[in-house]
């Protein structure tokens, strides 16, 4: 370990020279889909070209044992989500470790990175990378008013920001000023080849396993934070009414402050052989391969990483066409179904039509492969580091504090 200034700490790895120094920054590495993405990033990253490191506020979450051993992880070492020391240890780490290139995931690490940066008086370029529709996290989490306002007024500093959907793209452009030429959408990475070798792995989940004694009855999966932006309440009202018709079963893979209104909900609905929460799966890829169908039920997303992941091992796909993100990834009919966000009654009829066309589900199943593919690794990745060259070939102007509507 390295202190720097006394207040950080440095794990695995050290520096060599003659490439461009990356430095990606995150809250934590929490179990979410901007993590996954995240950790993916760095895994592809070309070494030739870049020494990627990492910046944690803190040093959790269950993706850190899936961090590249090559990669210096810099713990700041924040008490919580309002820790202001984190600007001051930032720019501390920025004034010590000079990054050529900054990249910051996740929208308050985006506002501590751009406060950060003057401070440290370093030249890096800042890129932010933005996961999410701001207007339904604003009107989701409350204090719309000072959280748009911060966006507004910092992120005009940054040399360029990264949308995960072109619906994310067109609000910061629209509702937030951002002028068009400093957004760029770049999808988030899937790995598809891991993914496809993780999908081979024995499945923990028993209603998934296939073998003598065990019953052939229809699963479907859904995965991700229990949060009430995932639409699991809709999800699990909606499998109800499709229980009614006919058997099968639901497997939520994940964790999070909603367990407890959503395992109330399945006893409620006399559910309770019905529905599994078996908590946070590190291979969800298994399950949904064994799945008969994958189900995304969120009232809005930035993206929807998991259904690119399911297209990938052939599951068919129920998604909402919520904002934003599903639509520019499924096409209705063809790649998977979608329906309106919130209405218990189509997602029931969606899932009953999967369940009860078999022709349908080869269909999407053959299909999804092929458009998984368009948002594979290589892809992003390429598409970040040309970004990254671009911004590098650029003079760098002087740095001043959110004055970007100037």
């Amino acid at each position: 370990m390295t202190p720097v200034g006394g207040q950080l700490r440095t794990q695995n790895g050290s520096s060599s020279g003659g490439r461009f120094k990356l430095l990606l920054v995150l809250p934590s590495l929490g179990g979410g889909g901007a993590e996954r993405a995240s950790i993916d990033l760095l895994r592809g990253i070309r070494r030739d070209r870049f020494e990627p490191s990492l910046a944690l506020f803190a040093h959790s979450g269950r993706f850190l044992q899936q961090v590249p051993a090559d990669i210096r992880v810099h713990d700041l070492r924040g008490r919580n989500q309002c820790d202001a020391r984190l600007v001051w240890r930032l720019s501390l780490l920025l004034r010590h470790e000079k990054p050529d290139i900054i990249l910051s995931v996740l929208r308050y690490a985006n506002l501590i990175t751009l406060l950060a940066r003057p401070l440290s008086g370093a030249g890096a370029r800042v890129v932010v990378n933005e996961q999410n529709l701001p207007s339904a996290e604003f009107a989701a989490f409350g204090s719309a008013a000072v959280k748009g306002w911060a966006l507004k007024e910092l992120y005009p500093s940054a040399d360029l920001v990264t949308a995960i959907s072109h619906g994310i793209a067109r609000e910061l452009t629209s509702l937030y000023g951002l002028p068009e030429e400093k957004v760029e959408v770049i999808y988030n990475p899937v790995d598809v080849a891991r993914v496809l070798a993780l999908a081979d792995e024995p499945t923990r989940h028993a209603w998934l396993q296939s073998g003598p004694g065990v019953a052939e009855t229809p699963v479907l999966v859904a995965a991700g934070r229990l949060h009430p932006q995932k639409g699991f309440l809709h999800l699990i009202r909606a499998f109800a009414a499709v229980r009614r018709v006919r058997p099968c079963k639901l497997v939520i893979l994940g964790e999070g402050p909603d367990r407890s209104s959503l395992e109330k909900l399945v006893e409620e609905l006399g559910l309770c052989h019905d529905v599994a929460l078996p908590g946070f799966d590190e291979n969800p890829y298994s399950a949904m391969r064994h799945a008969t169908a994958f189900v995304l039920s969120s009232l809005y997303e930035g993206f929807g990483n998991v259904l690119v992941e399911a297209l990938a091992v052939g599951t068919p796909v129920i998604s909402t066409r919520c904002p934003v993100g599903p639509d520019e990834i499924i096409t209705d009919g063809v790649t998977g179904l979608l329906v309106p966000p919130a209405d218990d009654e189509a997602l029931a009829q969606s899932i009953l039509r999967i369940l009860d066309d078999s022709e349908l589900r080869r269909k999407l199943s053959a299909n999804g492969p092929a458009r998984a593919a368009d948002f594979g690794l290589e892809r992003s990745v390429a598409q970040y580091e040309s970004a990254f060259e671009r911004l590098l070939d650029r003079p760098q102007p002087m740095q001043t504090v959110a004055r970007g509507r100037q």
